[in-house]
C-alpha cells in the first residue's frame, strides 16, 4: 500500500466519523444548527484560500471585503434575510471601492478575482443550508455529502488502479473515465443506501436514482471546476492542512456544483 494511499484512508477515517458525529448532532439535539455552522466556516475557510492562490498568482483581490460578501450571503441564508439585491449591492460595493482606492492598474483582475471568490465558494455553498432547510432537509443534506464523497473516492481508487482513458487531461491530468464511471455507480449506490436509511418515508426509486446521478455528475463538475481554477492558479493544492486532501477548497469543491443542482431537482 503506498504512503499516499494509507494516509488518505487515515484521514478518510477520520473525517468520515467526524461528519457522522456532525450529523447525529444536527438531528438528535441541535436541530440545523451544526450542519449550518460548518457550512459557513467551510464556506469561507474554502474563499480566504482561493483568494490566498489568486494573490500568489499576482491577481490581488480585496479579500476582506470578498470574505465579508461571503459571510453575508452564508449569514443571510441561514437567517432568512432577503438576498434579491445581495448580488447588485455586492457589485456596487466593489467598483465603489476600487474607484475611491484609486488603484488603476490591473483593477480588472482585481475586481474580478474578488467577485469570484464570492460566486465560485460561498454562493454556490449557500445551496447546502438551503437543501438543509428543505422539508426532509436533514435526509438530502446527509444524501448530498455521501453520494459526492463517496463517488469522488470510488474514482480515486478505481482511477489509480485501472485508470487508462484520460476524462481531460488539460484540466485535471489524472482523472480517467473509468473513474468517472466508478464514481457514479459508487453514488448512485450511496445514495440508494441513504434513501432507505435517512428518510423518514423512502422516497420513489424515479426520485432519488435521478437525484443521485444528478448529485454525482455535480460532484464531478465541481471537482474539475476547482482543478480549472487551480491550474489556472498555477498551483496544485489550495492548501495543505489536510495530507492527500488538501486544503478547505479542495474538500468542499465537490459540492460547488452537486448542491446546487440537488436543490434544483428537490426543490
Amino acid at each position: 500500500m503506498s504512503s499516499v494511499l494509507r494516509t488518505r484512508l487515515t484521514y478518510g477515517s477520520l473525517l468520515v466519523t467526524a461528519v457522522a458525529g456532525l450529523f447525529w448532532l444536527d438531528k438528535e439535539l441541535f436541530p440545523a444548527i451544526p450542519s449550518t455552522v460548518v457550512a459557513i466556516l467551510l464556506a469561507l475557510a474554502a474563499q480566504f484560500e482561493f483568494y490566498l492562490m489568486a494573490r500568489d498568482d499576482g491577481h490581488q483581490p480585496a479579500i476582506g471585503v470578498g470574505l465579508l460578501m461571503g459571510a453575508g450571503w452564508m449569514l443571510g441564508i441561514a437567517l432568512d434575510w432577503p438576498l434579491q439585491h445581495f448580488l447588485a449591492i455586492s457589485v456596487a460595493v466593489l467598483l465603489v471601492l476600487g474607484v475611491l482606492a484609486q488603484r488603476v492598474q490591473r483593477s480588472p483582475q482585481r475586481l474580478g478575482s474578488t467577485l469570484l471568490g464570492f460566486l465560485a465558494v460561498p454562493f454556490l455553498l449557500g445551496y447546502l443550508i438551503q437543501i438543509r432547510a428543505l422539508d426532509d432537509g436533514w435526509a438530502w443534506l446527509v444524501f448530498v455529502v455521501a453520494v459526492s464523497k463517496t463517488g469522488d473516492s470510488c474514482a480515486f481508487f478505481v482511477g489509480s488502479a485501472m485508470g487508462k482513458h484520460k476524462l481531460i487531461p488539460e484540466v485535471s491530468p489524472n482523472k480517467s473515465w473509468e473513474g468517472a464511471i466508478a464514481s457514479v455507480v459508487g453514488g448512485v449506490a450511496a445514495g440508494s443506501i441513504v434513501a432507505h436509511t435517512a428518510f423518514d418515508v423512502v422516497p420513489a426509486l424515479t426520485t432519488f436514482i435521478p437525484a443521485a446521478i444528478i448529485t454525482n455528475i455535480g460532484a464531478q463538475f465541481g471537482d474539475l471546476s476547482e482543478s480549472l481554477l487551480k491550474r489556472g492558479f498555477r498551483t496544485k493544492d489550495s492548501a495543505t492542512l489536510l495530507p492527500a486532501f488538501g486544503g478547505m477548497f479542495d474538500l468542499v469543491d465537490s459540492f460547488l456544483l452537486a448542491a446546487p443542482a440537488l436543490f434544483a431537482l428537490i426543490s
